[in-house]
């Protein structure tokens, strides 16, 4: 059995490997810097003699010697795992150059092109700032409520969308895309409902992540853009980047199995 554990800045995924070459996937909340008793309490269901391999990636990662106990450790960048697992979910054509946007807490931009993979974009907007922004103006970091909220309301009821401030078309940006996040509060006496202010929290970051990951994916001239990490699992925000891809031309993924990609692609490149 092979291992491989992705130490994320909230959730750490683990993904075992058995002899049949089948995955089985678990995860739990980031809430220790790793080190060997962190690996052995993660495993602690698990023979360590029956392990041929820990392969190790994401945050502090590095903190771990070159084995736990007497099983080898092997550590692959967090760039290359992002953009290995991400491609390889993609199922897309190993010819076809592609823009890897890890959507977790924080996004990343990896252009994957012929194999090789390199970080050449980003933002500090993600999940991460969906939980901050919900405890400030919600009261809850609660990712099931925060996304059963928003689905009940409209970005609509925050922003300034273009129909509020211009008096014709732009382009081809349709009257109700936003023009300005959380403009409209600014300007109406009554409070927002919960509701609304959660849609335009996930609009105000499905939008940023989706302008990054389009405008990386111009500048490297790349069609296809793989979105993964766990932020893309809600609706209303993964609907705010195709929105923004369909607008420009692009052709988002959003592949099964996203949650994990750096575990994946951990385990691919410590096989080869």
């Amino acid at each position: 059995m092979k291992v491989a554990i992705d130490f994320g800045i909230t959730v750490t995924d683990i993904l075992k490997k058995d002899t049949n070459s089948d995955l089985f996937h678990n995860s739990m909340l980031s809430k220790k810097k790793p080190s060997e008793d962190l690996i052995k309490e993660i495993l602690k269901d698990t023979n360590l003699n029956e392990l041929e391999s820990i392969s190790l990636t994401g945050g502090h990662h590095a903190l771990i010697g070159d084995s736990v106990g007497t099983v080898k450790v092997k550590h692959v960048n967090e760039v290359e795992a992002i953009g290995k697992g991400g491609f390889y979910l993609s199922r897309l054509n190993s010819d076809t150059p592609a823009l890897i946007v890890s959507a977790g807490s924080g996004t990343a931009c990896i252009l994957a092109k012929k194999g090789q993979f390199i970080h050449c974009s980003g933002t500090g907007v993600g999940g991460g700032t969906i939980l901050g922004l919900s405890k400030l103006l919600l009261g809850t970091t609660d990712a099931q409520e925060i996304e059963s909220l928003a689905s009940k309301g409209s970005y609509v009821g925050t922003d300034l969308i273009l129909g509020d401030v211009v008096s014709g078309p732009i382009g081809m940006l349709p009257s109700d895309i936003t023009a300005v996040n959380f403009g409209k509060i600014a300007k109406i006496s009554e409070d927002p409902s919960k509701e609304d202010i959660a849609a335009g929290i996930m609009n105000l970051v499905g939008q940023t992540i989706a302008r990054i990951a389009t405008s990386v994916a111009m500048a490297f001239e790349v069609k296809d853009i793989v979105v993964v990490g766990r932020t893309p699992k809600f609706e209303l925000l993964r609907n705010s980047i195709e929105t923004a891809a369909s607008l420009s031309s692009f052709n988002p993924h959003f592949p099964e199995n996203a949650e994990y990609a750096s575990a994946i692609g951990a385990l691919l490149i410590s096989e080869q």
